[in-house]
């Protein structure tokens, strides 16, 4: 027992300050003189035992030996082969493929890859006789790329997520690793298809507290590797699959928009994805008044939605400026032409697009597919506009109703086939460049459902064969990557979801 009082009788502030006190009560004299706060005369009262871990011993009594249990020993051993990475600084945007880390065995420069797969198929533990415990392998090889055409139910989106490491063998010094090779971080991931919205408030959706991701807060992915997961996987996982399944996501809150990058720069496709995230309530609420018969009422609701999609476009517009100055600065073009049929490129699209970095590739391939789903919106709603109750066509009357500045022929159906083609011809650039090829699944999707709805029409069957073809590449390259990932021992470092 500890804490028993001693030879000093005096109060616990002389006591703390190692001085002679009066022993006066109920506040010693000393203390009340100088102005101090007397601590008064209780002494708190210390139980220690003795674990079974240090046998019995208390901590005031030396161990009976130095070598400490196997237990003891074991716990030592796993925490020491389970490294902490740390992002080097300057710290680089999340989209940045290789970057560099710090762990207690040296500096590593690591390649990001994510996959999406069955989490519970893929994972399996080091065997018994490998010399790390913690150490994981992996089974791919049935992996398949995702599959991301919506499910429009009431679902609420899932991801879960596994984040390993893979470093290159070290060299003779044994200090670091070697510079020769790259090692890998590893994003396995497992997500739905849906993306079901609930009006009630947080604390009440039952769907909102089973989200781990979103019950931890912005604030939790500003480092490594949670802003990495968030950045690269989660939220454009997550938005696309609230754009295709035209419901509202929580990833709108300004909150999601900033919080995360408040250590690390944004990149062209952080601030895209800032515009995009606002589509999703615009297709719902779309698909609310469409529906409605012709009337005053649907028309001003048309309208005031209509105003709202003008800003985002102005949005849009600003953004691509400045991507394309930021582009003009380096002295390379957005984009340009080269024969795609030396490169493999198949039929109705024979030129391919290039771009400057796989990163540029990326943006335009999500830009070009957004604006396909955005401008059909509009073109509905102007549809909407102009339609007069009981006519088939529109007055002059109508014409004042139309946003200022607004260009009809933007949203025409001959533009946004444009627009599929150029996400056609870019899409097998962007497969090449990538290192997450479940990032075009989305993208090919959009193009897809576009494709199909022409063919009521009778038009579009060599796009439609093209996208079943790409399909096809994918599926490849998913395979391809899992094949190569397969070949490496994994530690893990993080769970998601």
């Amino acid at each position: 027992m500890v804490g028993v009082p001693g030879k000093y009788k005096g109060c616990n502030t002389c006591r703390a300050r190692r001085v002679a006190c009066d022993n006066g009560r109920p506040f010693c004299k000393k203390c009340t003189d100088y102005g101090r706060e007397c601590g008064g005369y209780e002494r708190e009262t210390v139980f220690i035992v003795g674990t079974q871990e240090d046998k019995g011993r208390c901590s005031s009594h030396p161990p009976r030996n130095q070598q400490g249990s196997k237990k003891a020993k074991g716990n030592q051993t796993r925490q020491a082969e389970k490294l902490q990475f740390i992002a080097t600084e300057p710290w680089q945007p999340a989209w940045i493929d290789v970057i560099s880390l710090s762990s207690a065995a040296g500096s590593h420069r690591v390649r990001f890859v994510a996959l999406q797969t069955d989490l519970g198929s893929a994972i399996q533990a080091g065997s018994p006789r490998s010399p790390r415990k913690n150490e994981i392998t992996l089974s791919l090889s049935d992996v398949c790329a995702l599959d991301a055409n919506p499910t429009f139910g009431n679902e609420a989106f899932s991801l879960k997520s596994r984040c390993l490491v893979s470093l290159p063998p070290r060299n003779n010094n044994r200090q670091t690793a070697s510079t020769s090779t790259e090692g890998v971080c590893l994003f396995l991931y497992e997500q739905n298809s849906s993306s079901g919205y609930s009006n009630e408030a947080p604390w009440k959706d039952v769907a909102v507290q089973a989200d781990r991701i979103r019950e931890r807060g912005p604030t939790a992915y500003q480092s490594f590797p949670e802003h990495h997961f968030f950045a690269r996987v989660y939220r454009p996982s997550a938005i696309w699959a609230a754009l295709l399944n035209r419901q509202p996501t929580f990833l709108c809150s300004p909150e999601w928009t900033v919080v995360p990058w408040e250590r690390h720069p944004r990149t062209p496709l952080d601030d895209l994805l800032d515009i995009v995230v606002l589509l999703p309530s615009i297709f719902s609420r779309a698909d609310r008044i469409l529906p409605l018969d012709a009337s005053p009422s649907r028309r001003m609701k048309a309208r005031d939605l209509l105003s709202n999609c003008v800003n985002i476009e102005r949005q849009f517009d600003i953004w691509y400026s400045m991507v394309h100055q930021r582009v003009d600065e380096s002295g390379a073009p957005l984009y340009w032409v080269t024969d795609g049929m030396a490169g493999g490129a198949h039929t109705p699209f024979p030129d391919t697009f290039n771009f400057p970095s796989p990163l540029m590739g990326l943006v335009h391939v999500y830009f070009w597919a957004v604006l396909i789903s955005f401008h059909q919106c509009i073109y509905g709603l102007l549809d909407a506009i102009f339609e007069c109750e009981g006519e088939g066509s529109p007055g002059p009357s109508v014409l004042p109703d139309i946003p200022p500045g607004l260009d009809l022929q933007k949203y025409q159906p001959a533009q946004t086939r444009i627009l599929a083609e150029n996400v056609c011809r870019s899409l097998d650039y962007a497969l090449h460049t990538t290192g997450q090829p479940d990032l075009l699944a989305a993208p090919l999707c959009v193009v897809s459902e576009y494709y199909n709805g022409l063919g009521r029409f009778g038009e579009g069957e060599l796009e439609r064969q093209w996208c079943v073809g790409f399909r096809g590449r994918l599926e490849a390259k998913s395979r391809e990557v899992g094949s190569w990932l397969q070949e490496k021992k994994w530690v893990e470092t993080k769970q998601f979801g």
